[in-house]
């Protein structure tokens, strides 16, 4: 995401008509990434140039103060994210001492990890920068929309959810062994 967004970026285009998409332009998704993407860049920004984390970690940091000690799986699930980017963010906030990792008594493979008193002094001086962050952006809207708001969004997660449980897409994603470019062998992609 850029530094600085130009103006006629705002102003993009109509209203999306997100039941009868016309272009990505129109999609829910696109539009929630934009959201996203440019509200974010500010919060980026902050971890990296005044608190020496990345956004990444910082999400660990708040689930965890939102949600006190978990497995890393666990965490996994409820950032978003696959366990091996899970791993290298939590292996570089062990590394900071922002969190502990603790083993299970009786079986070393489960552990929970939780916030430090360092990693606790760190959410507790961001998440206030972090509200001002979210309440700028909501700021353009009534009492009445972000009431639409809160009440929508859980919707949308659930029949997200839905959709990767139901198996909409079968295909897999098979990052490991070439992903994508084996299917543009020669210029042209291969039927799968």
């Amino acid at each position: 995401m850029p530094d600085r967004v130009p103006p006629w970026m705002a102003d993009e285009g109509d209203a999306p008509t997100l039941r009868e998409p016309r272009s990505l332009l129109d999609l829910v998704n696109y539009q929630m990434h934009m959201i996203e993407s440019y509200s974010a860049s500010n919060v980026t920004r902050m971890c990296e140039g005044e608190f020496g984390i990345t956004r990444r970690e910082w999400r660990f940091i708040a689930l965890l103060a939102a949600l006190g000690a978990m497995a890393p799986s666990d965490l996994a699930v409820r950032a978003g994210l696959d366990r091996s980017r899970t791993s290298k963010a939590l292996m570089a906030l062990l590394a900071k001492k922002l969190i502990v990792r603790r083993s299970q008594p009786g079986d070393r493979r489960r552990a929970q990890v939780t916030l430090t008193a360092d990693g606790q002094a760190l959410y507790a001086r961001m998440f206030p920068r972090v509200i001002e962050v979210n309440t700028t952006l909501l700021s353009v809207l009534s009492d009445e929309d972000v009431a639409t708001l809160e009440r929508v969004l859980p919707v949308l997660r659930r029949q997200a959810i839905a959709i990767v449980n139901s198996g909409l897409v079968a295909a897999q994603a098979d990052r490991r062994h070439g992903g994508s470019l084996k299917h543009w062998k020669g210029g042209r992609p291969e039927a799968a």
